[in-house]
């Protein structure tokens, strides 16, 4: 796919790149701010963009409510006190729901139904954000791609899809002017945790030659690839035990790489300009595979905090970049 009149060939392109917001509304936000504080041409979401959890707030009638965030007790006598609340549980990225006790008793009941809600919230609140991203980037001529990750259900897809000033680079390849393309790919190896798009390495390997197949120019390809490559330092994380607890040894955390073999395989054969990662929080650098250049973001969407890359692109080639932290 061919969007035109994005920047001028010769000209500096300033990519503004993020991943692993988990749903937290506050860390969207300071992503679309950062966009014009940075004067960035393009917006790059790397994946995993839907929340962990939702957080019942109790309508026990008359106006007043309750809830409980991080163990914490919250009440509200009035809708500011309880409009509140819920921009404190969406800024961790969770999801408030209003409900009277029964309702919560009979979600708590009906897993099926559970699950059929909170899909419900994931996907309207990424629609929210498509909305909101549409509102503020497509008046000023700013374009954003933005990519599910493995924690996101495939439903999510369709929300992005509901608006066309949005693209999203999973599978798909764009070209832009100055001679840029962008592809992408969704799907990470297995993790503890079985997420809704973890594949074993040879199933993701089997989805990046469909990559590989979109490529023409890969000296001047970005690849957003939500994992990264294994055992490039932009894949290490504390190792967890079969109960999922981090292992520790003479008061240390144990480090471990959890990159795909089959991502770094990929980087070392094709050899895109820019490889642009997620999906490892603790991660964020920068590393040089032959001649691409590969950036963690790094993630700490629960501090409210973004994290995020600044890359400049000029004459086909990358010409700086900086992580950032606010």
């Amino acid at each position: 796919m061919k969007l035109g009149n994005l920047f001028q060939s010769g000209k500096t392109t300033r990519i503004l790149f993020g991943s692993d917001f988990h749903g937290s509304d506050v860390v969207y936000r300071k992503f679309l701010s950062a966009a014009f504080q940075y004067q960035a041409d393009v917006l790059i979401v790397g994946g995993d963009v839907t929340g962990k959890a939702m957080v019942p707030v109790i309508d026990h009638g008359n106006n007043n409510y309750s809830s409980s965030l991080f163990g914490k007790e919250l009440t509200a006598n009035n809708q500011e006190s309880l409009e509140r609340i819920k921009k404190d549980i969406s800024n961790v990225g969770f999801y408030p729901i209003i409900i009277d006790q029964a309702e919560a008793d009979e979600l708590e009941n009906n897993p099926a139904k559970m699950a059929s809600r909170f899909e419900s919230e994931m996907f309207e609140r990424i629609r929210e954000w498509m909305k909101l991203a549409d509102e503020k980037l497509t008046p000023q001529k700013k374009t954003m791609f933005f990519m599910a990750g493995n924690d996101d259900l495939a439903s999510i897809d369709e929300a992005i899809a509901e608006f066309k000033n949005i693209h999203n680079p999973d599978l798909t390849r764009f070209e832009l002017d100055g001679g840029y393309e962008i592809v992408g790919l969704s799907y990470a190896n297995m993790t503890p945790w079985c997420c809704a798009r973890d594949l074993e390495e040879e199933d993701l390997k089997v989805k990046l030659e469909q990559l590989k197949g979109l490529i023409r120019t890969p000296e001047t390809t970005i690849t957003v690839l939500h994992v990264p490559p294994y055992n490039s330092a932009l894949d290490t994380c504390p190792e967890l035990d079969k109960n999922l607890k981090i292992i520790t040894q003479g008061g240390q955390v144990v480090m471990k790489a959890a990159g795909s073999t089959a991502v770094k395989a990929f980087i070392e054969e094709v050899q895109p300009m820019l490889s642009l990662h997620g999906h490892i929080h603790e991660s964020p650098g920068h590393v040089h595979i032959g001649r691409t250049l590969a950036i963690n973001a790094g993630s700490e969407y629960a501090e409210a905090i973004l994290k995020a890359a600044i890359i400049n692109l000029e004459n086909g080639k990358v010409k700086g970049h900086m992580l950032i932290s606010g």
